[in-house]
């Protein structure tokens, strides 16, 4: 859709929901950026791999942490 035919159709919403437009597309945005070609499993090492999640030893260790 050309960005004048959208231009048209913004022209014409109230005022009242610009706000909500405005973080419709500001959520479209970032999930075109979020999108990738990578599996969970792949995501999910890359993440410990940069210290991401927070991993333990045991499960008592688990435990402890999660009780603070």
């Amino acid at each position: 859709m050309p960005y004048a035919v959208v231009e048209e159709k913004l022209k014409t919403i109230p005022e009242k929901y610009m706000e909500e437009v405005s973080e419709f597309l500001d959520f479209l945005l970032f999930k075109s950026k979020e999108e990738s070609n990578k599996n969970g499993l792949d995501e999910a090492i890359e993440e410990v791999e940069r210290g991401d999640v927070e991993t333990f030893k045991s499960f008592a260790d688990f435990k402890a942490a999660m009780s603070v």
